[in-house]
């Protein structure tokens, strides 16, 4: 809809020369030989006598509208503040507003650069925000964004009944938000105000699950026993990921860090494995002492891995390695029977299905794997709680500590892992020969 002017306005023709016409308070309207008209206001600094004249912003304002702006003008006057210098800022703000897509990847292209934490985790932000945020955020203005906004979105995901990535969603907005008030994107960080608990999204309890040794050596008869019968059903197991999780019981590693082991992280002279920082969930290197079982595990997968610098190189994808998913799917399968669609072929429907051979132990995970290691450094070899934390190569959680207790412990933690692994081949494997020998023929 056309604008406009005020009478007054309207009647003030140009002239030969430029001229001006006070309307009050300040407020002059400039009038160019052009025709071409503008709104000035006057005004002068407390203790200057100077003064001064600035254009006010606005296209074809009329006069109405130019009044309605005098009241800001004449507050930031009023406090010592030219107005000049006010729209000044104001215009270099709205140069360096940036959206929450760009907040998002300026934040992950300084976690890559600073190299402070494994790609592993950045990969898993990066999704989180694909697939759940840039959609209700990515394209508001950072400097903009309000609680509402992020309440919004996690709602939507609460909505899904997806609470565990909910939570960790939060942590993602919190995180990238952290960043942009530091490197002044944005001025508050209004995801500091939420909380889990607001979306149903509470941490989970902490687990406490561990397996006995009567347990794992059970585990270890079946994923023994899964790995001779190689019937091709859904509890046997492929070489690769049997070894692999033998070895989660050994070092108590994490299943990203077994399932990535390589040949040149091993020294077999001094018996070590040393995961490098990159690798690690706290990015700091890591040295994992092997026991003789352990070691002879790795050196009899040397025969099938096709001269790859993979320990567990499946030849199968671009990863060279086994897939992490895999260790948890064939725990899964030694516990739960997979649930099996309708078969239209009568063949199929004849086929015979196994029980899981596990079908009657409490449910397990790979993780809790790490914590039967841990609970059984403590139990059975009286290990140190402190020792036992650089064994799972955790960071104090006293930064106190963390600071000034910077003892290795290197003759304690390889006493531990030689030990568990007496423990291991004689009460878990119960005996040597259960290691099966490895060859090429054999299909993983």
């Amino acid at each position: 809809m056309k604008k406009y002017k005020s009478k007054s306005v309207v009647t003030a023709h140009p002239r030969e020369k430029e001229f001006l016409k006070h309307y009050g308070d300040g407020l002059f309207l400039r009038v160019r030989p052009s025709g071409a008209q503008s709104w000035l206001f006057s005004y002068q600094l407390p203790g200057n006598p100077r003064k001064f004249r600035m254009t006010i912003e606005g296209k074809n304002l009329s006069l109405k509208e130019a009044k309605a702006k005098l009241p800001e003008l004449h507050d930031l006057v009023s406090k010592g503040i030219d107005p000049r210098n006010a729209r000044a800022a104001k215009r270099a703000e709205n140069s360096q507003a940036i959206t929450m897509q760009k907040l998002f990847e300026a934040w992950i292209d300084f976690l890559k650069v600073s190299n402070a934490v494994t790609q592993d985790w950045i990969k898993a932000h990066e999704g989180r925000w694909n697939l759940h945020l840039k959609n209700p955020l990515g394209n508001i203005f950072s400097k903009d964004i309000t609680r509402a906004h992020l309440a919004g979105a996690l709602e939507a995901m609460t909505r899904k009944k997806i609470r565990e990535e909910t939570r960790k969603a939060l942590t993602t907005l919190n995180l990238m938000l952290d960043y942009g008030l530091t490197h002044h994107f944005i001025e508050h960080n209004h995801a500091r105000l939420l909380k889990p608990k607001d979306f149903a999204a509470s941490a989970n309890r902490p687990r406490k699950r561990f397996l006995t040794l009567p347990e794992l050596r059970k585990l270890w008869a079946c994923l023994d026993h899964s790995v001779k019968k190689q019937t091709g059903k859904a509890s046997s197991l492929s070489i690769l990921t049997a070894t692999a999780i033998k070895l989660l019981i050994l070092t108590g590693a994490r299943r990203g860090e077994v399932a990535a082991m390589r040949f040149d992280e091993i020294d077999f002279e001094t018996d070590t494995w040393v995961i490098s920082a990159d690798r690690t969930k706290n990015n700091q290197e890591h040295t994992v002492f092997l026991s003789p079982i352990a070691k002879q595990l790795i050196q009899d997968l040397k025969q099938i891995n096709h001269n790859s610098n993979f320990v567990f190189d499946t030849g199968l994808n671009s990863r060279g390695h086994i897939h992490t998913d895999a260790l948890t799917r064939a725990i899964r399968r030694l516990m739960i029977k997979d649930k099996v669609t309708k078969k239209t072929n009568k063949e199929n429907q004849n086929q015979d299905i196994t029980e899981p051979p596990l079908k009657d132990m409490k449910l397990f995970t790979t993780h809790d794997l790490r914590r039967s290691a841990a609970t059984a450094w403590g139990m059975h070899l009286k290990t140190q709680p402190h020792v036992i934390e650089l064994m799972l190569n955790h960071k104090p959680l006293n930064k106190l500590a963390e600071t000034y207790q910077r003892a290795p412990y290197i003759d304690e933690q390889k006493e531990a892992w030689l030990k568990w692994g007496e423990i291991v081949e004689h009460q878990v494997a119960t005996n040597p020969s259960n290691i099966i020998p490895f060859n090429k023929a054999i299909n993983i």
